[in-house]
């Protein structure tokens, strides 16, 4: 018996393909299956293209978060040692009080490989770490976006703060890698320890796992409130800008690199400049010398000593290298991250699997029938 399909929506995967047909006016629902072809309609010998899996994505956005903080990073490395010097406590930052100051203070002391102290442990912590908070961060958005859209109306409006959300999962994903190589690196850029090595064996043998995990709480919440704030100025003013510009998001000009960095270095001085002060605490906390009493715990506790001992002029210590190695690595980092995501999204091959002619169909229930179709020769690989 022969059934005519109209236009359901195919699911095609190696094996067999099954899709339940139900009465007219009821919706056709998909048994199993990974990838949809939601226009195609099953007629003999059809090729039904496959679009990317979320498997895809994810990978996509991995790699796209990792590449793009190793170009911030082998940038801007030497401000960063700026700014974790700046922001320690007294007995560890020593005489110096700025940036110019600290900058030549390290040149004079180690020359220019010691603006780099520490690289291989801030790569360690910025690779691995963003490429999960960026996957983790798609994921989280796309899928509160798709459940916001069956929300009433009052609240689809506030789809501005959907990366309020994504950011919290992701930062709170990315902390579990970022932490321990963070407390390493920051650590040998204060002058604690000489070098990754002895800090790594030095954490281990005076404080256990726990050590590397010092200021885990402070990261996540310094990290949430900056990527949240970095993430949603960035995606509203690309939003609203491309929109009134007329500008589309694949576009490959210099109209679109430079609105891509201007939007980009504006979202990190926005969240940059709101977070100094729970950087500054979370920096106090993870520089300190395990051989020596621990003044700072907690982060309410960490802030109100800082603000008795230093006033507000406390909170914004080691804010101007911050900025400034925070500007130009976000731009930096959302451009790449947006570039070459871009890039493997567009390289992508799409690969057709044709759908054999053959249709079995099976009773299933009085409603409805389960038909399966049989893939023909040289559709997989």
């Amino acid at each position: 018996m022969r059934h005519d399909l109209k236009s359901p929506i195919v699911a095609a995967v190696s094996g067999t393909l099954a899709v339940n047909i139900l009465p007219s006016g009821m919706r056709c629902g998909v048994e199993t299956g990974m990838v949809r072809d939601q226009a195609g309609s099953a007629r003999n010998g059809s090729a039904v293209a496959v679009s990317s899996s979320s498997s895809s994505h994810w990978v996509d956005n991995l790699v796209a978060g990792g590449t793009a903080s190793l170009c911030s990073k082998l940038v801007l490395q030497p401000l960063d040692i700026a700014k974790t010097i700046l922001q320690a406590s007294a007995e560890v930052r020593g005489s110096y009080s700025n940036l110019a100051q600290c900058l030549a203070g390290i040149v004079r002391d180690g020359g220019i490989p010691k603006l780099y102290t520490g690289f291989i442990a801030s790569v360690a912590v910025s690779a691995p770490s963003s490429a999960v908070f960026v996957a983790c961060y798609e994921c989280s958005k796309n899928a509160i976006e798709r459940a916001s859209s069956s929300f009433p109306a009052p609240f689809q409006t506030l789809e501005d703060f959907v990366p309020l959300l994504a950011a919290a999962v992701g930062n709170v994903a990315a902390s579990v890698v970022r932490v321990p190589p963070e407390v390493i690196k920051q650590r040998v850029q204060a002058g604690i320890y000489r070098d990754i090595f002895q800090a790594t064996r030095a954490v281990w043998a005076t404080e256990g796992l726990p050590g590397f995990y010092c200021g885990y709480s402070m990261q996540v919440a310094r990290d949430i409130p900056y990527s949240a704030l970095q993430f949603m100025t960035f995606e509203y003013l690309k939003k609203r800008y491309s929109h009134r510009e007329n500008l589309h998001m694949d576009q490959k000009n210099s109209k679109r690199l430079v609105h891509d960095l201007c939007i980009g270095a504006l979202a990190g001085a926005v969240a940059c400049t709101l977070t100094t002060p729970l950087d500054v605490a979370k920096t106090r906390v993870m520089t300190q010398n395990p051989s020596d009493p621990l003044v700072y715990m907690g982060l309410q506790a960490t802030l109100q000593k800082i603000w008795l001992e230093e006033g507000i002029a406390g909170f914004g210590r080691g804010m101007v290298p911050r900025v400034l190695y925070k500007v130009p690595a976000s731009a930096v980092f959302l451009v790449c991250y947006e570039a070459i995501k871009r890039f493997l999204v567009t390289t992508r091959k799409v690969r057709p699997i044709r759908l054999a002619s053959r249709i079995r169909c099976v009773p299933r229930s009085s409603k409805g029938l389960r038909m399966s179709y049989q893939p023909c020769a040289g559709a997989r690989g």
